[in-house]
């Protein structure tokens, strides 16, 4: 079984308690229903519309975790590409095409952070672990 670890964290300003948990949730599911569509443009467009420059601007890194007959282990990659805003829409295309079909299976959260699991039949687990921080600028991503 892979497993595919992949971090994100949304700068929003966040309101307090069942609202909070309410956006967070609701912004995962976005990124879930994204990483479904089978469209460069739709990625670039999420992405320009929800990640921070910085973000934008930030080298792109691939980390995948593997569990095979119950050892694990990690690899790491980065992304070489020229174009920030292109190594962005590369990586919804790696995510769609592990988990463009996938299911939603569970959403946590606690306190500002979310854990998002999505299942790609019996193959692939991808635990997305979204943070939220209040920051001035509303509803944006932004990588740590």
């Amino acid at each position: 079984m892979k497993l595919l670890l992949t971090s994100f964290a949304l700068l929003i300003l966040a309101p307090t308690g069942a609202q909070q948990v309410s956006v967070m949730e609701n912004r995962a599911r976005e990124l879930h229903r994204v990483i479904g569509l089978d469209d460069k443009q739709q990625w670039i467009k999420f992405i320009k519309e929800n990640f921070t420059q910085s973000l934008i601007d930030k080298q792109q890194t691939r980390k995948v975790q593997t569990n095979e007959d119950g050892k694990v282990s990690t690899s790491k990659e980065e992304m070489k590409e020229a174009d920030k805003l292109e190594a962005k829409a590369k990586m919804f295309s790696m995510l769609h095409q592990d988990f463009g079909g996938s299911k939603l299976i569970s959403i946590k959260s606690a306190n500002e952070t979310l854990e998002m699991v999505l299942n790609n039949g019996d193959v692939l687990i991808g635990t997305f672990k979204l943070r939220f921080e209040n920051q001035p600028v509303p509803d944006r991503w932004a990588w740590h």
